[in-house]
């Protein structure tokens, strides 16, 4: 590996390093002044993060108006299980209150809920009444017909579930939840009767509230990867309730495809099926609290004309699988964060998943596929090597005569630039050549990074050490952190460092001065560095990767020689033309 190949690994390893710590999308704190727009929601109550809090004194006629007639009854509860998940559902505020998913677990290999609000639940609706009376559906008893306590589904078996709340012999609101046996989307459809003009402004809002429970055992990490979002006009709304001293609320106006709270693994979305108003985010972080807890809400307008309106929603609680979220067809895997969307975004969705979800068709160990698709990178890669390879072998033949050049030219900078140049066209090698593989895969590893750190697929996966590819493999926890290590040893960045320094000893090299040699230490060790707290998945991958490169340019060194090398003549001394003498010669 030549100076410009070490030189070019270096920066684009600080520039890897500085990206993650300061790219990070700006946050958008609670603004202060008014706003028009959700003056329903900001009103509500003393709620933080702007949802519609929970009335007090729920027989009160002061609180509730004519939905006073609601605001008593018995809970019942029904549980919906299919083949993904197990789902409870409650009469009062004909919301959901629990969501287990089958096929996942938590850190502890355990299944667990993802709703926080368990008491109150996490969907409802919310509008204002012309007499002033803020109305959340939680706080209000449906009845139905149903009689079951537990329901069962398996394959295309289909249900529905229907809620109904009475006001008066005129008015009523009607919640159809619909379920499939092999689907975590459920149909959400609402049907208000009897309700035109009693709305301020004919608004009202359909909201997820609570954010989703944590999972993983690194709270830090899922902090940082749980966000309020919404899709609005080909672009993604994000709002990210990081600082505990900030409330943080997010809104607009227009159609939105969908909303969604998500943390590192798991989502919670509502998709509209007709045009919304707008949408509203908000988000909060106690001080000394591992949780983030959102609210993400859809505005709808309620014709003034019509005295039955109906509304059709998708509801999915689930993984963030990308197969399963483009398969709903609503961009819902842009949720997904796979870095810029003009260049690491792109490999990740045509080439790392595609061949991931192919080979995955015929093997189930992830371990695996990671080490294939290594393979399968450096078989493509091979022309580029092989001829970075010669390359910088023909650079390595002619550093006797480019050093001749140098001492002979040292007073003339111009004068040898410019036979180092004949010389490099002489002898058809590009002195830069060496940096160029390096270079056209820097967007495939950064793609790497964003997939092995977010895809579920890799989730609680091992390999060999490794209990989790999303992880990293550590195989010792040191109790305390060392400052940019970690407070853990992981294997594969330890046997990687190895292989990147055996790699540049078998490499052809134009430099053999002491800066190089510090060079082949310090380059290993920052490499070490950086992947000892990434995921082990991509810990193999370019583990691996640096195995099959050391095997190739093995092969190339044996097979390859400098025989090739055209015969390159010295520079001519340029020689001096001797002046003439004035006048003619005496006779």
């Amino acid at each position: 590996m030549d100076k410009n190949s070490v030189i070019g690994l270096v920066l684009i390893g600080l520039i890897m390093i500085v990206w993650m710590q300061f790219m990070a999308p700006e946050k958008k704190a609670f603004q202060d002044t008014a706003v028009n727009d959700v003056a329903v929601v900001d009103e509500a109550g003393d709620d933080s993060n702007g949802s519609s809090s929970v009335m007090q004194d729920s027989g009160s006629t002061d609180a509730f108006g004519e939905f006073a007639v609601a605001a008593e009854g018995e809970e019942k509860t029904i549980t919906v299980d299919n083949e993904l998940f197990t789902a409870v559902f409650s009469s009062r505020g004909a919301t959901l209150k629990s969501m287990v998913l089958k096929d996942h677990l938590n850190s502890d290999r355990e299944q667990f809920d993802l709703v926080k609000n368990a008491d109150s639940g996490a969907l409802s609706l919310f509008f204002q009444t012309r007499d002033g009376k803020k109305i959340d559906t939680r706080d209000l008893y449906f009845s139905t017909s149903d009689q079951q306590n537990e329901v069962v589904l398996t394959g295309d078996q289909s249900y529905a579930l229907t809620y109904k709340l009475d006001i008066s012999s005129e008015r009523s609101i009607i919640i159809t939840y619909t379920f499939t046996g092999d689907n975590y989307a459920i149909g959400y459809d609402v049907q208000m009767t009897g309700f035109e003009g009693l709305l301020p402004g004919n608004e009202y809002q359909l909201e997820w509230d609570g954010g989703l429970l944590h999972s993983e055992k690194n709270h830090d990490d899922e902090v940082q990867n749980s966000w309020a979002s919404a899709y609005m006009g080909g672009s993604l709304l994000k709002l990210d309730a990081s600082d505990s001293s900030k409330n943080y609320r997010e809104e607009q106006s227009g159609v939105a495809t969908w909303i969604a709270v998500r943390t590192k693994y798991f989502v919670a979305a509502l998709i509209p099926s007709s045009p919304t108003e707008g949408v509203f985010l908000s988000g909060s972080h106690k001080a000394g609290d591992k949780f983030e807890d959102y609210t993400a809400a859809l505005k709808f307008s309620l014709p003034a004309d019509e005295k039955t309106y109906k509304e059709s929603l998708v509801l999915y609680v689930g993984p963030i699988d990308y197969n399963v979220l483009h398969s709903l067809d609503v961009n819902l895997e842009k949720i997904m964060d796979f870095g810029w969307d003009w260049l690491t975004r792109p490999f990740a969705e045509y080439i790392i998943l595609p061949i991931f979800n192919l080979l995955n068709k015929f093997i189930s160990n992830y371990g695996l596929i990671i080490v294939i698709f290594a393979l399968l990178i450096k078989l493509v890669t091979y022309p580029l090597t092989m001829a970075s390879t010669k390359s910088m072998k023909k650079m390595a033949a002619l550093q006797p005569m480019m050093k001749e050049l140098q001492e002979k030219y040292k007073d003339n900078p111009a004068k040898m630039q410019s036979e180092l140049g004949r010389i490099y066209k002489e002898a058809g090698v590009n002195p830069l050549g060496g940096c160029l593989p390096v270079l056209l895969q820097m967007p495939l590893l950064f793609a790497m990074f964003y997939v092995f750190r977010s895809s579920i697929e890799l989730r609680q996966q091992p390999f060999l050490w490794a209990k989790d590819l999303s992880l990293p493999d550590s195989i010792l926890d040191l109790g305390f952190s060392i400052p940019l290590y970690g407070d853990h040893i992981a294997l594969f960045p330890i046997l990687m460092g190895g292989a990147v320094y055996l790699q540049q000893k078998i490499t052809p090299t134009t430099q053999t001065n002491e800066q190089m040699k510090i060079m082949m230490y310090i380059f290993p060790v920052m490499m070490l560095l950086f992947f000892n707290n990434l995921p082990a998945g991509l810990g193999l991958y370019y583990l691996m990767f640096n195995v099959f490169s050391i095997i190739q340019t093995y092969y190339i060194n044996k097979t390859s020689s400098t025989d090739d090398l055209p015969e390159i003549a010295p520079a001519k001394p340029v020689q001096k033309q001797p002046k003439k003498k004035k006048g003619g010669k005496k006779r």
